[in-house]
């Protein structure tokens, strides 16, 4: 997560208006704050769906049905073997920038990483439909065992992405009245939040494991695209070495299209236009127009080199892509997937939701015009008109995905409720009005201490100085604390451990088994193999390894998460600040009957200190270091004034 500012925070030393100048847009606009961003996420999920959404789920069941109904046979196999390669590629491109995004910890994240989560996950679903209903996609058993290993480790890779990611939003929709009308939902919200209280220790472990889990998407779309392209070489006649780079540009850019108009999109539904702004847009615009670049240069580098330098055979392919019957599709891919995004080099059309939407479809349906030139050329051509059939797979398709995001979106958030707390705590801080008092059965004793900020929270750790060994401190927030983790001098291993003993075990399984199968269908068994045949197994391999590492981070959160709560925890009401708890440990002296600490005696050396000491101790902190905003004892309705 993004880190704190300095407690006090430094004072801009710039005006808005020259800021955004120089800087581009705010990435969250001023309005956000940290109470809003919770109430309006809910608010789109639990709100009644109205007539215009059941509708559009009906069209969208109506398209699905069509499309199963017009039948897979072989004179449909191109087209399904190009929509399996189109959403594989989609999903490919979407996890590597959702990845890529969260690995570098960028601000504008935080709008837009919820999007390309549930994209990638979709994407790699509609796929793997696509590769079922297909039994032509591809004759050869190898290679068809060698792209669904890929691509199931896609699809657990964007799936554990996706869970990890939100299990501190439904812990807050769990939390809200709004959602315990409904039984259903407050039995999915209670069970899918896995005992989320928001601790320090429960942030810092789902940093780990999202981190993790972005690292091995990465792989695992990387594995994707390359095994697609040795599988495309060895049954097909592009031999090219572009052809992985293509590929791999063309994932990324259908990824960011998909992504920009999803942002595009949510930008209209009321109350989000704060938390996508002309920020996001201008960012994924230029990143579109970066990869449209890389594009036509691996298109036009391929032609000139054939035209120039190439063989017969070679020419004629180009031929055959500009004039012949392959054109519309070559032209499809240049005039709508490459070509628009030049004119993103333009401000206004980065920042305009409207055309970049607009240009990001585009791009998206272009990358399936690209697999429809790259399916192998053995398969049936398919009937005289290929209109219909083609129709229906990309119709069809887009119904799927679309209904599986009306009905993500109608159980969590759009966006990442804890990214943009976290964001907002940073660019927007507020003076923060604690709740009244609320009234509650008195629990066991123990100190709580509320703070408007991470920082705010580490002073007051810092001017504790070293507590009690009888004394047990924890902190908790509405967004990731990094520094009071490090604070409270807390570390794990086990996320990363089980993360790389998962990928191991995996990768190592994998192996072992194509190697039984390889010598049992090979004469002179393992010792007769190429060392091609060990070779080809190396991408496959790697897939392994990024699912079995993407269960193993997922098993680690898991473990954590099931852990028991602890038995003093902040109020109920102090949700949206910093909660810093002092609770006697079991054995400890009863914080009612300990003495005070004697004049010479430091506060941490003491067994016998009392809570009440260490209150005093926080209120007599200087305001600007480290002082709470209120002190309870924890769990009760009393509070007094630092």
């Amino acid at each position: 997560m993004t880190r704190r500012p300095p407690f006090p925070p430094a004072a801009a030393g710039l005006p808005r208006t020259v800021e955004e100048r120089l800087r581009g847009p705010a990435v969250l606009s001023p309005s956000v704050t940290v109470t809003g961003i919770g109430a309006a996420a809910a608010r789109a999920v639990l709100a009644p769906a109205g007539r215009v959404r059941w509708l559009a789920v009906a069209g969208g069941l109506a398209a699905i049905l069509a499309w199963l109904l017009s039948g897979t046979g072989p004179a449909r196999a191109p087209f399904a073997a190009a929509g399996f390669g189109w959403w594989a590629g989609l999903a490919s491109g979407c996890l590597t920038i959702s990845g890529l995004v969260a690995l570098a910890r960028v601000d504008w994240r935080c709008g837009i990483i919820r999007l390309a989560q549930t994209a990638a996950l979709l994407a790699a679903l509609v796929s793997t439909v696509l590769a079922c209903l297909s039994a032509a996609l591809h004759p050869a058993s190898a290679d068809r065992t060698t792209l669904l290993m890929a691509l199931s480790a896609v699809t657990v890779s964007a799936f554990g992405q996706w869970a990890a990611a939100l299990v501190p939003d439904l812990a807050d929709l769990r939390d809200r009245p709004e959602a315990q009308r409904g039984f259903w939902r407050a039995a999915f919200y209670r069970r899918a939040a896995a005992g989320w209280h928001g601790s320090s220790w429960q942030w810092f472990v789902w940093e780990r494991a999202c981190r993790a889990l972005a690292l091995v998407g990465i792989l695992a779309a990387f594995a994707l695209q390359t095994d697609l392209a040795l599988t495309l070489a060895a049954r097909t006649d592009r031999h090219d070495t572009l052809l992985p780079v293509a590929l791999v540009v063309g994932a990324v850019l259908s990824g960011a299209g998909l992504i920009a108009m999803l942002a595009a999109l949510l930008r209209r539904e009321p109350g989000f236009d704060g938390f996508v702004t002309g920020r996001h847009l201008d960012i994924l615009g230029r990143l579109i127009l970066a990869l449209g670049l890389a594009g036509l240069y691996c298109h036009v580098t391929e032609a000139v080199i054939a035209g120039l330098h190439g063989t017969e055979a070679e020419r004629a392919i180009v031929a055959q892509r500009l004039t012949g019957a392959e054109a519309p599709a070559f032209w499809t891919l240049m005039l709508a997937g490459l070509l628009p995004t030049q004119a993103l080099w333009v401000g206004a059309a980065r920042r305009s939701a409207v055309t970049l939407g607009l240009v990001g479809a585009l791009a998206a349906l272009g990358a399936g015009a690209f697999h429809l030139l790259i399916v192998p050329s053995d398969l049936p051509s398919g009937p005289a008109s290929p209109l219909p059939g083609l129709l229906a797979m990309a119709v069809g398709s887009a119904a799927l995905f679309g209904l599986g995001l009306r009905v993500a979106f109608r159980l969590v958030p759009a966006v990442s409720i804890a990214e943009l707390r976290g964001l907002a705590l940073l660019h927007n801080r507020r003076p923060v009005a604690l709740p009244p008092e609320g009234a509650g059965p008195p629990p066991r004793a123990g100190l709580a201490a509320a703070f408007a900020s991470e920082a705010g929270l580490v002073e007051g750790l810092r001017g504790l100085g070293t507590p009690m060994p009888a004394l047990h401190l924890d902190a908790y927030g509405p967004a990731p604390m990094p520094e009071a983790t490090a604070a409270l001098r807390r570390d794990e291993r086990i996320v990363r451990e089980a993360a790389l003993i998962g990928a191991v075990l995996a990768g190592s399984a994998f192996l072992l088994a194509q190697a039984a199968i390889l010598a049992a269908e090979t004469p002179g068994g393992l010792a007769a193999l190429p060392a091609l045949a060990w070779a080809r197994l190396a991408i496959p391999t790697l897939s392994a390894a990024a699912a079995g590492g993407a269960l193993g981070a997922a098993a680690a959160l898991a473990w954590h998460l099931r852990q028991p709560a602890p038995e003093v925890g902040p109020p109920p009401d102090w949700r949206e600040v910093f909660v810093l708890t002092l609770v006697p440990a079991a054995d400890g002296p009863s914080p009612e009957t300990s003495p005070e600490t004697s004049p010479g005696t430091s506060p941490g050396t003491s067994l016998g200190t009392s809570l009440g000491s260490w209150a005093r101790r926080l209120s007599a902190l200087p305001e600007k270091a480290g002082r709470p905003l209120a002190l309870r004892r924890a769990g009760t309705g009393r509070e007094s004034a630092p």
